[in-house]
């Protein structure tokens, strides 16, 4: 059976920046790239430990989605994107393109659409599919084939892999109920609404209790709870919107052959050069590992080691 990873890079862009964030990591010529050296880091670092046959990376694109259409104030409570990040982005993407990684960004659509989407063909395909995020949404795709993979904290530890009992047992339903879940307590890093007053412990309470959503709000006038149950009476609408919001759309219109989803190589002499070019020399070393066929003569000792952590934002110019 095949296995495929399908990464939410957008998530790993993020988690990447943060991991960072108070120590840039600089080149010898001040140049910040922290984030791309921890986003190949785990990426590698997936590579070593499972050797997956298939990969592809999905990415937003920045563009309006369809629940922006549908909600105007969706995710409007986020900054705006970081400069240090931005900056970073386009020599990301480079890199993955030279290591032949499969990437994938569509307008009108989230990362985790096309993620949803591919999880869903792969799984029809007979494939096992992995979901590198640690983003709860993806729960709802888990199945016995769909499995959400969460990557360490540290890199001395082992990832955490969730089949549905998995998703039961930390979430509190099964995968089958998460919207259902999500569309009660919404989300706020996304400036999804929800209900007032109901949070994680509590949506997850009424539907085991009652069921699916539409379930909840038909037993309002049964929660013993008066506020509660005049909430689940006046936001009914507001929760339904926030189950649509909540839901991966898993038909977007991806124009892919699964089986070409392949990578590699990745340690080639146009990856190594943009590499060499940010003085990664750790990176490279791990490349000579994975495919030790494509080492080139370069040793280590021949790359800049030049990195320095600025804790002064003044210093960063």
């Amino acid at each position: 059976m095949k296995r495929l990873f399908l990464v939410d890079g957008t998530a790993l862009v993020f988690r990447s920046f943060h991991a960072f964030s108070g120590r840039a990591q600089l080149t010898s010529r001040g140049r910040n790239v922290g984030m791309v050296y921890g986003f190949l880091s785990s990426l590698l670092s997936i590579l070593r430990r499972e050797k997956p046959d298939l990969l592809v990376l999905t990415f937003d694109t920045g563009a309006p989605t369809f629940r922006h259409k549908m909600f105007e104030p969706y995710k409007a409570n986020r900054p705006p994107l970081d400069e240090d990040l931005a900056q970073q982005i386009p020599t990301l993407y480079e890199i993955i393109a030279a290591m032949n990684i499969p990437q994938i960004a569509l307008d009108g659509w989230e990362a985790d659409d096309v993620v949803g989407t591919l999880a869903k063909r792969a799984e029809t395909a007979g494939m096992e599919v992995f979901l590198v995020s640690g983003d709860k949404d993806f729960y709802q795709l888990v199945t016995d084939k769909v499995k959400v993979y969460t990557l360490p904290r540290q890199s001395s530890d082992n990832p955490s892999i969730y089949d549905p009992d998995g998703i039961e047992s930390k979430f509190g339903v099964r995968p089958e109920k998460v919207i259902d879940v999500l569309g009660l307590m919404g989300d706020s890093s996304d400036n999804i609404p929800g209900i007032p007053k109901i949070g994680p412990k509590t949506a997850v309470n009424l539907v085991r209790e009652y069921g699916g959503l539409e379930e909840v709000l038909s037993a309002a006038d049964r929660v013993k709870q008066k506020k509660l149950s005049e909430n689940l009476t006046e936001f009914a609408d507001q929760a339904r919107l926030s189950y649509k919001l909540v839901t991966i759309d898993t038909d977007v219109p991806v124009d892919l052959d699964l089986d070409k989803l392949t990578f590699g190589p990745i340690n080639n002499p146009a990856a190594r050069s943009l590499l060499t070019d940010l003085e990664f020399s750790r990176i490279l070393d791990q490349l000579d590992k994975l495919e030790p066929e494509n080492a080139q003569s370069m040793s280590p000792d021949k790359i800049k080691r030049n990195y320095h952590t600025v804790t002064d934002p003044e210093k960063l110019d």
